[in-house]
């Protein structure tokens, strides 16, 4: 396989930081992006306004036109909202491949509601010329720090290991190492259920509370886990991998996390949209907590922390109820 152009969908900060670190790579890079305004300001300024001493690289071509992008590209990067992701392979991506079979990377993260399909399925399930040939890139990994050139392990996962492999060598270049992985179901659902943690944990700080409750929450979240990366299929090691253990500990102890800060907001009394307002940019955890909660419920799972989150993020409740789910029955509603 001969890959010179990719093309990177979602210009946000990681998409972004993707598309810079390809680009430096040698790679000829189309950075698409939707919103007209954050496009506006990358092509007059070019630099990313949420991203320090973020000059964008010669070898990247900004475009808002699906077509302009996809046009003589060897591989794909997917790194938009999961919620957006079927409806543009369906109504703009599947009609422009046309039956052609590339390479596609997910670096977005999610669960689709009702389905739980992971986002790799859902992109197969659209174009179904891309079967086995979707791979999901996810791990600990904190876009600005990546951009900053700090050391980065991420996982790509995927079925056909000659592919992962291929591929593995695009992305492995300072600052990343890419471990390769044939667990894609266990990987994917790790980079979204950890998602869901890091609020949780971000709960515990908006309370008041301190590293010894986060640090039971922790220990108690990735049982939990494990028990629904394993009712979906995925190998019961995935959860102490890079995908799990690790983006876990990253998302949910770091300041820097959305989803953490996210739940600090809802620990601190705020409504949902006022602490997704006050956040800013989108934090997967609450596309996917709806997901998470409706398959520990379908598969009869015990998941007592992924239920209060649910309770705090869908139902409004007051933060208390997660620390009375890890057994702090006395505690009220601070």
């Amino acid at each position: 396989m001969n890959i010179n152009k990719i093309s990177v969908f979602g210009a946000g900060i990681w998409g972004s930081v993707i598309a810079q670190h390809l680009a430096k790579g040698g790679y000829k890079v189309s950075l698409w992006e939707y919103n007209e305004q954050l496009l506006n300001v990358l092509k007059t300024i070019g630099r990313h306004p949420n991203i320090p001493n973020f000059k964008i690289h010669d070898n990247i071509r900004l475009t808002g036109d699906v077509a302009e992008a996809m046009q003589d590209t060897d591989m794909i990067v997917f790194v938009i909202s999961s919620k957006a992701i079927r409806a543009f392979c369906r109504e703009q991506l599947k009609p422009l491949l046309n039956g052609k079979v590339l390479p596609v990377v997910s670096a977005s993260k999610g669960i689709e509601e009702k389905t739980f399909k992971t986002i790799c399925e859902i992109i197969e399930e659209e174009i179904p010329q891309l079967k086995d040939q979707v791979l999901a890139f996810t791990g600990p990994s904190f876009a600005l720090e990546v951009a900053q050139n700090v050391p980065t392990k991420i996982i790509l996962a995927g079925k056909n290991a000659a592919l992962v492999e291929e591929i593995r060598h695009v992305f492995n270049a300072d600052p990343i190492i890419v471990v390769p992985s044939a667990d894609r179901r266990g990987a994917e659902y790790g980079g979204a259920i950890k998602n869901v943690l890091a609020i949780g944990c971000g709960v515990i700080d908006g309370i008041g509370d301190g590293a010894n409750s986060k640090a039971a929450l922790i220990t108690q979240a990735l049982e939990e886990m494990n028990d629904i990366i394993v009712s979906q299929g995925g190998q019961p090691g995935s959860v102490y991998s890079l995908a799990g253990f690790g983006d876990a500990i990253l998302t949910g102890m770091s300041a820097i996390s959305r989803n953490r800060r996210l739940g600090e907001k809802l620990g601190a009394g705020l409504s949902l949209e006022e602490a997704k307002k006050q956040v800013g940019t989108i934090a997967e955890g609450v596309n996917s907590v709806q997901s998470v909660y409706d398959i520990s419920c379908k598969n009869n799972l015990n998941t007592p922390i992924i239920s209060a989150i649910w309770q705090i993020v869908c139902q409004g409740k007051r933060p208390h109820v997660l620390l009375q789910a890890m057994g702090f029955v006395n505690r009220g509603d601070k």
